[in-house]
């Protein structure tokens, strides 16, 4: 089947109906295996958004609650040693 421009055109005139299905069977092919494609790169490319959006959001948590217990650390530090009585 010789193409011209992405088209398929015989050398003697209208395919025969068989030979229009074969085509057409074949188009569809290829249209179905682009979509597969297509479709399994975005859904590799959202898994990996997901993933780095849940260690972000990990990563940020773990920094506030590291935060948060340092703040209280040193928020109990400060409170002993000022109750500290060193007069004795």
């Amino acid at each position: 089947m010789p193409t011209i421009g992405g088209r398929y055109y015989s050398a003697f005139g209208k395919y025969s109906a068989y030979q229009s299905l074969v085509i057409q069977r074949a188009r569809m092919s290829e249209a179905n295996e682009r979509a597969a494609t297509a479709a399994s790169t975005l859904t590799t490319v959202f898994s990996n958004a997901s993933m780095n959006l849940a260690q972000g959001l990990a990563e940020l948590a773990t920094k506030a609650a590291i935060k948060r217990m340092s703040d209280e650390a040193a928020a109990k530090a400060n409170t002993t040693f000022a109750n500290l009585d060193i007069s004795r």
